[in-house]
């Protein structure tokens, strides 16, 4: 077939107003369409076509607007390809496309299918008329809603709500919004007039619709309240104010000369009556007050409560309290105990004569007899044995040998389910066996006081005060303290006691060895090196009262100047509170001799020891390179409770750096309380070669000690605060 034929064909199909449209702007369309199809006849040329097939559509504007749904109706039913032409120079290969032409105006809209495998093609065009855009339309109606908390302010909504419109409002007051949905507050009631302007952004239409609107401002004062009777006690009324809001005040007269300025309250009435109950309402700017009066009646219920209680006397389980609820003389009280006896007394006491299970009764009578009530219950008389508190108080073994530490040790007899302890310096305990911190020094009175309770009842009750000291600070005079000197050429070498404190007990203990119990001591050392001195005094009178001073002495033939320091960390079990880890800081090129102070000993760098009790213990290490002979030794206090581990004493100090030193030593320091501290440095001669004393203050403290000026060498740090002293040993390099 010849183009020329199927355009004929084609445009035969035109309706007559067809033939009105712009033909240039067709025939482009059309010639566009016709290549398109003489390309696919050509394709299908090259094909021995036996299969025959009908291209054919349906279309459905939508209404009021300019889409357009196509479906393909090509018969028969098979697999195509579909190559549509919107006659608008758009194109689309879907099968059931849908269009949205941008202008109104005449299309020749043209589905050609080509069967997948080639064997058929056939083209449908129809034409297609699309109606052109309507006049567009501004609709400037409005509603609006009152607030309901604000009579004054009112909500108004734009109906159209449409983004390519812009609105504007006027409130009739002077103001204004351009917003589509606005909300505007009138400060006084009155009539307003209130207009929308809606105006298309394009120009194309504007409206304005207005209309008056009448603004009531709400009551202002509102006295108006209700009240509620209290369901177990009709003398008792809530009252509740109306209104709810914090600008006004509240002010209320309950009749019987009670008054309140709560917004909710409730008053009890003494009586029954009729009462003239007010309540004024006053803004707090003053712009109006109002006051509601009412009368309401108040009538007592008439209420006979037998319920009781019963305590059992501590000292004799077979004497029980009794006492009675209801505490009214308009009330008369009978008892009956289970056992033939009885009372007329609101809280009278029974002693049953034996161990046993009793019923008691309470009849409560109105003595008007306007009501009675009877309540009874089972209750169990056992004689329980007696108990008797008592306590020790042990000082020589609290905390750290600290005697601001006391431990109470219960020893009471009998049956006991709790202690209450009171330490006399307003602090309490309910543990059985605790270690108190007292803040002073001097004379104490501690109490205990235990109880047998069983199902609620109290079986037995005791008492014991004691009176105990912990030492005064004028009793504080155990300090040790000692000098020492060389005897000959020998490695023989006098101490001199210069300990202060009376009455005093003396142990010496050379290189971590046993005590000697002497005032003054002599010992010779077996070989050359650096050695612990430790003296530790004892007040015989107030065992809590202890102090260790030790020293490090060089004796011939060790170099003076190395690089060896004894410094070591204690670390606690997690599993055994007196179990520790002792680890070695001195580095693995040293030997290692462990002293734990409780006669035991390792050879182990690091190492783990169980102490077998508490107490205090004086450990020390001590560190030898086997290539130049250079030792040191490092001792430290440490005192181990069987539920905290192990403290050091010397803990005050938190750290001394650096060591080796040079020009400046650091000293971190906590103290437990303010208190004079004194910084001294000594040779190995025992000689002191620098203090410093100073004021230090509760808490972390930190010294900047300037040793620039001390020569060389190896020396002791003393660091005395309050009733502790401490000693290290410390390197200066240059």
């Amino acid at each position: 077939m010849h183009i020329r034929q199927i355009e004929y064909i084609l445009l035969r199909n035109f309706a007559i107003d067809t033939w009105q449209f712009k033909l240039t702007h067709m025939k482009k369309h059309l010639q566009a369409t016709l290549l398109f199809l003489g390309t696919l006849f050509i394709f299908a040329a090259s094909v021995n076509a036996q299969t025959t097939c009908t291209a054919n559509y349906t279309k459905a504007i939508l209404s009021g607007t300019q889409t357009v749904n196509f479906t393909s109706t090509s018969t028969p039913v098979g697999n195509y390809f579909y190559f549509w032409n919107f006659g608008d120079g758009t194109t689309s290969n879907l099968a059931n496309p849908s269009k949205v032409y941008a202008n109104g105006g005449h299309y020749l809209v043209c589905l050609t299918i080509v069967k997948t495998d080639s064997t058929c093609t056939s083209t449908k065009c129809d034409s297609l008329i699309i109606a052109g855009n309507t006049t567009p339309t501004c609709n400037a109606n409005w509603s609006k809603q009152v607030d309901p908390n604000n009579s004054l302010k009112n909500y108004f909504i734009a109906t159209l709500n449409d983004t390519s419109f812009r609105y504007f409002w006027t409130f009739g007051d002077g103001g204004v919004s351009d917003a589509k949905t606005t909300f505007h507050t009138y400060a006084h009631s009155g009539r307003y007039k209130v207009c929308l302007k809606v105006t298309k952004k394009d120009s194309t239409c504007t409206q304005t619709i207005c209309d008056s609107i009448t603004i009531t401002a709400p009551a202002t004062c509102n006295a108006n309240w209700t009240k509620q009777v209290d369901p177990n006690n009709s003398l008792k009324n809530y009252f509740i104010a109306t209104l709810n809001d914090t600008s006004f005040r509240y002010y209320w007269t309950f009749g019987d000369g009670g008054v309140s300025d709560a917004k909710t309250t409730f008053h009890t009435y003494l009586h029954s009556g009729r009462y003239k109950v007010c309540l004024k309402v006053t803004k707090k700017d003053s712009t109006c007050t109002q006051t509601v009066c009412d009368s309401i009646t108040i009538t007592a219920l008439v209420t006979c409560n037998a319920n009781w209680t019963k305590q059992i006397d501590p000292l004799n389980t077979l004497k029980n309290y009794f006492t009675a609820t209801l505490n009214d003389t308009n009330y008369r009280y009978n008892w009956t105990f289970g056992d033939g006896s009885s009372s007329d007394n609101r809280t009278p006491n029974h002693t049953y004569p034996h161990s046993g299970k009793y019923k008691v009764c309470l009849k409560v009578t109105k003595k008007d007899s306007t009501c009675t009530q009877t309540i009874c219950d089972s209750i169990n008389v056992e004689t329980a044995s007696p108990c008797a508190a008592n306590f020790n108080v042990f000082k020589s073994d609290s905390v750290g040998s600290n005697p601001h530490y006391i431990r109470f040790a219960n020893t009471s007899t009998g049956t006991t389910t709790r202690c209450i302890y009171t330490f006399g310096d307003g602090t309490s305990s309910d543990n059985c066996n605790p270690v108190h911190y007292y803040s002073t020094l001097g004379s104490h009175t501690a109490c205990l006081t235990i109880y047998n309770i069983h199902n609620s009842d109290t079986l037995c009750k005791s008492t014991i005060c004691k009176t105990f000291t912990n030492a005064t600070s004028s009793s504080i005079s155990c300090i040790a303290n000692f000098s020492y000197e060389r005897i000959g050429t020998t490695n023989n070498y006098r101490f001199v006691n210069h300990s202060t404190g009376s009455p005093l007990v003396y142990t010496w203990v050379f290189d971590g060895g046993p005590g000697t119990h002497t005032t003054n001591a002599e010992h010779n050392f077996s070989s050359p090196g650096l050695h612990s001195i430790c003296l530790t005094v004892k007040n015989t009178i107030d065992t809590t009262c202890q102090n260790t001073y030790c020293v490090g002495l060089m004796t011939t033939g060790l170099i003076t100047q190395s690089s060896c320091v004894a410094e070591y960390d204690i670390q606690t079990s997690q599993t055994d509170p007196n179990t520790f880890a002792f680890i070695s800081l001195a580095g693995s090129n040293f030997s290692n001799n462990w002293n734990f102070g409780d006669g035991t000993t390792s050879g182990e760098a690091n190492t783990t020891h169980t102490y077998l009790k508490e107490g205090s213990y004086y450990v020390c290490l001590s560190v030898v390179s086997p290539t130049d002979s250079c030792s040191d030794i490092r001792c430290d206090s440490v005192s181990i409770s069987g539920t905290t581990g192990v403290k050091q004493v010397a803990g005050l100090v938190s750290a001394v750096y650096p060591n080796p030193m040079e020009t400046n030593l650091t000293i971190e320091l906590n103290l437990p309380k303010t208190q004079e501290t004194a910084i001294s440095i000594l040779d190995l001669n025992g000689k002191q070669v620098l203090l410093e004393t100073h004021t230090l203050k509760t808490g972390k403290n930190t010294l900047n000690i300037n040793v620039n000026d001390l020569s060389k060498g190896i020396y002791l740090l003393r660091i005395s605060s309050g009733d502790t002293q401490i000693n290290k040993k410390i390197i200066k390099n240059n």
